[in-house]
Parts: structure tokens; C-alpha cells; sequence
């Protein structure tokens, strides 16, 4: 019992001396958000048509933040069996600002 006990403290002792925290999120990935947007929105959004407004409009005229909550709430008809998962959103993002540029 004393053995276990000595190895549990030795290995939290281990631990915080290699301070593991949480591991840093990485950075919105565009590359990843172009190949979700040709899957789930190309057909509306990448092509020119009257219904829905280009992925370029979207970017020159809307915010980060503003995109981001338009990604989490239902879209129109065509997107309602969507869902995008938190990082697929902040992906898909950077996809579009960056085609503002």
C-alpha cells in the first residue's frame, strides 16, 4: 500500500513539474475551411446565383463574428441538415474572410 501510495505522489510530483496544462488550440485552418465549404456550400454560395450571396460578398461585407453566428444558426432549406462543429465553423471563417483579400 505504501509503494502505491509513494508512486502516486511521484507521479503527480512528475506532472506539475512538467507543467501539462491544456494544449494550445491551434489557429483556424482556411485550407481545411475551403475543402467543408466546396463539400457543404458550393453549390449556393460558390456559384453565382441570385438566392444566396458569394462566398466573396459575404467576406467583404460581414465581420469574423458576423459569419461565425451565421455558421451556428440553421440556414436556409437547402443547409438545414447541417452542422457544423465549433472548429469546422472557426475553419470555414477563415475561408471566407480570406477571400476578401
Amino acid at each position: 500500500m505504501r509503494v502505491l501510495a509513494l508512486l502516486v505522489a511521484v507521479s503527480v510530483a512528475v506532472l506539475l513539474a512538467f507543467d501539462l496544462g491544456p494544449a494550445e488550440a491551434l489557429p483556424p485552418s482556411a485550407e481545411n475551411g475551403a475543402e467543408l465549404a466546396a463539400r457543404w456550400c458550393a453549390d449556393c454560395h460558390m456559384e453565382q446565383r441570385s438566392d444566396a450571396p458569394s462566398f466573396k460578398s459575404i467576406a467583404s461585407r460581414r465581420t469574423l463574428d458576423d459569419i461565425r453566428t451565421a455558421l451556428t444558426k440553421p440556414h436556409a432549406r437547402p443547409m438545414g441538415g447541417i452542422s457544423l462543429n465549433r472548429r469546422e465553423i472557426d475553419d470555414v471563417t477563415a475561408y471566407i474572410k480570406g477571400l476578401g483579400h
